[in-house]
């Protein structure tokens, strides 16, 4: 409570001294946050005594590679009412995640003495050098040796007329990894294998050695509902390096425990030995469903009120989700059991057409990093990323009650259509 008051008894000193223009030396009494008279003296209390001058822009952040550079310019002006010598001086930003190497950065001109109002432009040069790390760095451009004053001690000065320069350094990555996401529908009882292509565009072999881990969800909320098998369902059989030009395979080999039920959400870190792949893109993420085929069809009930012909269209959508890799849907393909009884009878079904729909993308959005088309053997180019199947039925017509059921077979979800009359 002695902090909360002291705290905001000296921030309404400072709001009354830059309203009132109270002496320096001045003393006040003012009430702390519950109404009780606390007195407060100018020694408490920041200086504001400073130089004045208008920085802009303020902050800037900039993304280079390991030997590029990048000039900002940066416009000084004097708000003060006297001469200020402004002499620019980098600082490290503390609490950065790397710490910014002052010869990195030169600023011109070194320094400048500015009359009120008058103002001038520095250019501050950044070269990331070749060897540097790959990360994010922080760095501070002081052009006066001006601080906040505060009443309680700081490990670092903060400066007043300052300019902050964020920079994030990077490498391409030499390994490109396709696919970056596997998703499948899977049951229970069965294996399934999937592959995991690395092409090593870079002079010199890269160790790999993939392992589940590094990323492990559950479906199910708050509740944290366990997964549909454990990590030990899949196996990995990858060799120890991605050759420099080359492509290495890893295999992935699941087998689904029976009576297994629900979602499986984790990943496999492939450890490249690459610094300019960070984890998150050094992982190939793994999302499975278990799923179970229906052994009860979908009744639909309708009301013809007249004889006229009926066409009945099923539609079942496929999503794939970057199942290039392998899986239940290259093997299994969609297919319904259907049946329709009439006002008084059984109905025979006519199968009239059989369609098939797709959507092909050359691969770009199954890939991190993404890769140029083809950048992964002939296979990666094309990637479907989704299909349909379309069943349509005729069926004589005749006024009254219908029931129509569907079941499906390896169709992650059908659309149906009943035309009653003239389809075209």
């Amino acid at each position: 409570m002695k902090r909360i008051r002291k705290t905001a008894s000296m921030a309404l000193a400072l709001l009354l001294i830059c309203t009132a223009g109270i002496p320096a030396m001045a003393t006040m009494a003012v009430k702390d946050v519950v109404g009780t008279p606390m007195p407060v003296s100018a020694g408490d209390l920041p200086d504001m005594n400073f130089s004045k001058l208008q920085i802009s822009p303020r902050h800037s952040y900039t993304e280079l590679m390991l030997g590029e550079s990048e000039e900002i310019t940066v416009t000084v002006t004097n708000k003060d009412n006297k001469t200020i010598s402004v002499d620019p001086m980098v600082v490290s930003q503390p609490y950065s995640e790397y710490i910014f190497d002052e010869t990195w950065v030169t600023v011109t001109p070194a320094s400048a003495e500015l009359k009120p109002d008058a103002e001038e432009e520095f250019i501050i040069a950044v070269t990331v050098p070749d060897d540097a790390d790959r990360g994010h760095y922080g760095v501070q451009i002081a052009f006066t040796d001006d601080v906040m004053q505060t009443p309680y001690p700081t490990p670092y000065p903060n400066y007043i007329n300052a300019f902050d320069f964020s920079v994030e350094v990077w490498k391409p990555p030499v390994i490109q990894i396709q696919p970056s996401y596997m998703h499948d529908r899977v049951e229970s009882g069965r294996g399934y294998d999937y592959q995991i292509n690395l092409k090593n565009i870079g002079e010199e072999d890269i160790k790999i050695d993939p392992k589940i881990g590094g990323e492990r969800m559950h479906y199910g909320g708050s509740g944290m509902m366990a997964p549909a098998f454990e990590d030990d369902a899949i196996t990995i059989d990858a060799p120890p390096v991605v050759p420099a030009g080359g492509i290495a395979t890893v295999n992935v080999h699941l087998v689904v425990p029976d009576g297994a039920k629900g979602r499986y959400e984790g990943a496999i870190d492939l450890n490249i030995d690459d610094p300019s792949i960070d984890e998150w893109n050094g992982m190939v993420h793994l999302s499975f469903e278990v799923w179970t085929q229906p052994t009860e069809p979908f009744v639909k009930t309708f009301t013809a009120e007249t004889t006229v012909p009926i066409t009945i269209d099923i539609v079942s959508t496929q999503y794939r989700y970057g199942m290039s890799a392998g899986g239940s849907s290259n093997d299994e393909q969609p297919s319904f059991d259907v049946t329709i009884r009439g006002p008084d009878r059984d109905a025979t079904l006519n199968l009239t057409t059989v369609t098939y729909h797709g959507s092909v993308d050359l691969g770009g959005n199954t890939v991190s990093p993404y890769i140029p088309p083809g950048a992964v053997g002939d296979s990666g180019m094309y990637n479907e990323g989704h299909t349909s199947y379309i069943e349509r039925y005729t069926v004589d017509g005749a006024a009254g009650d219908w029931k129509l059921g569907i079941l499906p077979h390896y169709a992650e979800e059908f659309n149906y259509i009943i035309a009653i009359g003239d389809t075209e």
